[in-house]
């Protein structure tokens, strides 16, 4: 199952309490598709580069998306 979570507008603060209440309220979720913008959404962008900014054991991996900069995908273990 993937979630995907729009982040615009949010502070890096904001973004870290939606994932970690994303992750949860779904426990069956795989991976969360992060859309953070791509203008003004570097700032995110960066939070997402490292999988321990989101302070959640379940995180196994996140990864911009290759084929749009203005989303992460956030890989969830089991």
């Amino acid at each position: 199952m993937s979630l995907e979570l729009d982040v615009h507008g949010y502070t890096t603060a904001m973004v870290i309490r939606a994932i970690q209440r994303c992750i949860i309220n779904n426990p069956s979720c795989r991976c969360i598709e992060v859309i953070h913008g791509f203008n003004n959404g570097s700032r995110i962008k960066d939070l997402l580069k490292n999988k321990y900014n989101i302070h959640n054991r379940k995180v196994e991996k996140t990864l911009p998306d290759p084929f749009n900069e203005g989303k992460t995908m956030i890989f969830l273990h089991n």
